[in-house]
């Protein structure tokens, strides 16, 4: 039972890693479509690369500290949404 505790919680870890993953690397994306846009091309490739080494650096120290967390995922549940359809009678 433990052994199943410790499976489910690295699990958790892992999961919570991933989604932390893809919410940095997407806000790396935007920032460098902005600077993209904004910068002359010569600072454009100098500050695509400090921005992506900041921000892998910055996903390293994140998984890092989520190793000395007790980390649980709890699943939402499920909205169901009805919808009716109402017939205009007049």
């Amino acid at each position: 039972m433990a052994m199943d505790n410790k499976k489910f919680e690295n699990n958790s870890r892992i999961r919570l890693a991933k989604v932390m993953r893809k919410e940095i690397t997407q806000m790396m994306e935007k920032s460098l479509d902005f600077a993209h846009v904004a910068c002359h091309k010569d600072n454009f490739q100098q500050l695509r690369s400090k921005i992506l080494r900041v921000g892998n650096d910055c996903m390293r120290q994140l998984e890092r500290e989520l190793n000395v967390y007790d980390i649980k995922y709890t699943k939402i549940g499920e909205e169901i949404i009805e919808f009716k359809n109402v017939i205009n009678k007049g």
